[in-house]
């Protein structure tokens, strides 16, 4: 007994924590690893967090299939005979007279109203603003319809001219004001929260085109874009006495649908293939317009400082070859040039990569600094000027920021311990931000929205060479129209099936401009030959070819392009599949891929449509106060016969209106020419069908970004 006692006290602590250790495993297995809290689904039990995921995944396999023609429906067959037999049935089998009817009073003060509503104002559509976009996007070539929408239509990539109107609605109010005319301010027994829900109808977009006199059209309604695969759901009859019996009711659960709410008030746009355009709500795409010029001049300016720093590490190799070998420095500081050497009086002073290395010692170097300066790196990692360096160095020479301080993205990183990454100036993330802040998802609460709500239209029905200005406004179901359920005061607007915000401010003007220019810019007097640039706007770029033109010969004709496109070979992922069908199967040479060979057409109809009817000499004043004499050519054409038309020969004599899009176009025909997106591939984050891609924040993007650019070097 002894000896147990002994053995217990001894080895009781080690028992007890074996115990222990069981008892915790058997914890941990039973209770979290096999959780118990499980609920049973259709075939199965799952925990709290894969319940949601079974759900989500029916609910988007429910949505598809929803959008999916149905299989083999079966003819309908009335069951009105049946219907019918079934009711005589059953009032033939009930006994009347068995009970008394029970005798119930009616308030004749309420008798025909069933209540007391008042209308509520649906309030201002505010900060409205338009853009016109033009780029090549995708075309459906079919017509889209609710079976085939226009992500699963046949399209094409052509040219486009989009107009979007954007407007801020106060949504918080309209709720308030829904809350108070259907709960708040009526008897308690005609409280409704049902009707206090306000369901969007319409979102109205009207135009006024400039005539040719310089004054405004009436305003007409723009039609919902050819890419809305709703179709005739939104064309609303807005008198309720003129509706079948129950349609109001069937609009409402209709429109009652998150997703359709979302597609009614900020439509979907066309899908931009150009590689240098998206599109953005307008005044969200001018900030990227203006987002993309600065890269595009930090790029010139990051290229420009690249091929000095360039220069300068190789005037200093060059200056080290002839130093190279013994001589005698004059010691001080040194100071180094921008690739990090010193070049100070033959003296190095220390450093390279960032790091300040001094050498203290005799006043002979070979190459290797002697002086006793101090010096600061630069900004790609090598050394320059004076001070101690800070930086730290990667591969390549380059700086751990990766880019020019004073940029568009400036992201640095010291290496100290406690520092982080760190953002100082605006980048394009900003743009895709500011873009998710005002899109709705099938997370958003409009109820819960305390920002105004941003709404938009599109306008794909703009015409070349025309002026347009907008208006837009909202609409909103009126949950008892068609009833008797309104005061007095507002039972005259029973039948408004849409109760209508007002009218927003009417925007600037949009001028669409014309895809072909000519310009006649030289003449040949002997001859009477006139030199015509024709410019004309394809694909997302412009193309122009001369063209020499005598009297009754028309300006322009088709021309075989020249434009050397660049090759890549049958295996290169570049050519995203590709294959030369003459290269056959184990082919290696170089193709083109469609992409580019869509933006650099093999030919290009540069036809005007005008004819030249002569080039005559003139002579004319010109100047404000000091008039002097000029004289110059005329070129006259005509585009049906009748009409004659008028252009001064050479530039100097344009109007300023044709010399502005003669340089624009100069200007622009100088981008490189990027093949087309695919379809999808936009540069934005995208609005899926009920999944988004998750916000990270901007140190995600500023540290991804960051990491790309270490990977280069």
């Amino acid at each position: 007994m002894i000896k147990i006692g002994s053995f217990f006290e001894e080895y009781v602590e080690k028992i007890i924590l074996v115990i222990v250790g069981l008892v915790c495993v058997w914890l941990l297995i039973t209770r979290v690893i096999l959780c118990p809290n499980k609920v049973e689904y259709g075939d199965g039990k799952y925990s709290p967090s894969e319940i949601d995921e079974k759900v989500h995944e029916e609910a988007l396999r429910l949505r598809q299939k929803l959008n999916e023609p149905p299989e083999n429906p079966e003819p309908y067959k009335s069951k009105l005979s049946e219907y019918v037999a079934l009711l005589n049935s059953s009032i033939s089998n009930i006994d009347v007279t068995l009970w008394p009817h029970v005798p119930y009073v009616v308030d004749a003060s309420r008798a025909g109203s069933g209540g007391e509503y008042r209308l509520p104002r649906i309030g201002d559509v505010n900060d409205v603003a338009v853009e016109h976009i033009r780029a090549v996007a995708y075309v459906p070539t079919l017509a889209v319809t609710a079976e085939s929408p226009y992500d699963k239509a046949a399209n094409e990539p052509n040219d486009i001219d989009l107009v979007t109107v954007e407007a801020k609605f106060d949504i918080e109010g309209l709720y308030e004001r829904f809350k108070n005319c259907f709960v708040d301010d009526v008897d308690e027994q005609w409280s409704d929260p049902c009707l206090a829900k306000p369901i969007f109808a319409a979102v109205h977009l009207q135009r006024q085109e400039l005539g040719k006199d310089g004054n405004w059209s009436d305003w007409q309604d723009v039609p919902r874009s050819k890419i809305d695969h709703y179709g005739k759901l939104f064309e609303i009859i807005e008198d309720a006495s003129s509706l079948p019996a129950g349609r109001l009711k069937v609009w409402k659960l209709q429109f009652d649908d998150p997703q359709l709410q979302i597609d009614l008030l900020q439509p979907e746009a066309y899908q931009i293939a150009s590689a240098y355009e998206e599109w953005y709500p307008p005044v969200i795409h001018r900030k990227f317009l203006e987002m993309q010029r600065k890269e595009k001049v930090e790029e010139r300016r990051k290229v420009r400082a690249d091929e000095q720093k360039s220069n300068e590490r190789s005037d200093s190799r060059r200056s080290r070859r002839a130093g190279s070998g013994t001589g005698i420095g004059t010691g001080g500081r040194s100071r180094g040039t921008s690739d990090g050497f010193g070049g100070g009086d033959g003296i190095y002073g220390g450093g390279f990569g960032g790091q300040d290395t001094r050498r203290r010692g005799s006043r002979t170097g070979t190459g290797s600094g002697t002086g006793s300066g101090r010096r600061r790196s630069s900004d790609d990692g090598y050394g320059s000027g004076q001070g101690l360096s800070t930086s730290r160095r990667t591969r390549g020479g380059r700086s751990r920021g990766g880019l020019e301080p004073g940029g568009i993205e400036d992201y640095t990183m010291s290496g100290l311990p406690g520092d982080r990454l760190t953002r100082r100036g605006p980048s394009m993330n900003d743009v895709f931000d500011e873009f998710d802040n005002i899109r709705l998802t099938w997370r958003t609460d409009l109820e819960k929205m305390r920002e105004p709500l941003v709404l938009w239209a599109h306008d794909d029905t703009v015409e070349l060479r025309k002026s347009y200005r907008y208006r837009i406004r909202l609409g909103v179901f009126n949950p008892v129209a068609g009833t008797n359920q309104l005061s007095a005061q507002d039972i005259s607007r029973k039948n408004e099936v849409v109760l209508w915000s007002e009218f927003s401010d009417v925007t600037e003007t949009v001028e669409i401009p014309e895809r072909l220019y000519f310009f006649a810019k030289h003449i040949l007097e002997a001859a009477n030959v006139v030199t015509v640039q024709v410019s004309k706007y394809v694909m997302g770029y412009w193309h122009s070819e001369d063209f020499k033109v005598s009297r009754g010969e028309i300006i322009g004709g088709l021309v075989e392009t020249e434009i050397e496109r660049p090759q890549t070979s049958r295996r290169d992922p570049r050519s995203r599949g590709f294959v030369d069908p003459r290269m056959g199967m184990g082919g290696m040479g170089p193709v083109t891929s469609p992409e580019d060979q869509a933006v650099n057409p093999d030919t290009i109809n540069y036809s005007t449509g005008a004819v030249m009817v002569d080039a005559v000499a003139v002579n004319d004043w010109s100047g404000d106060k000091n008039l002097s004499t000029r004289r110059y050519y005329d070129m006259l054409y005509s585009f049906d016969g009748v009409d004659i038309e008028h252009m001064p020969v050479r530039t100097a004599y344009w109007a300023k209106d044709l010399q502005k899009w003669y340089g624009a176009i100069r200007l622009l025909e100088k981008e490189p020419r990027e093949p087309l997106k695919a379809f999808g591939s936009t540069g934005r984050r995208q609005r899926t069908g009920g999944a988004e891609f998750e916000d990270y924040g901007d140190d995600y993007y500023g540290e991804e970004m960051m990491m790309e650019d270490m990977g280069r070097y």
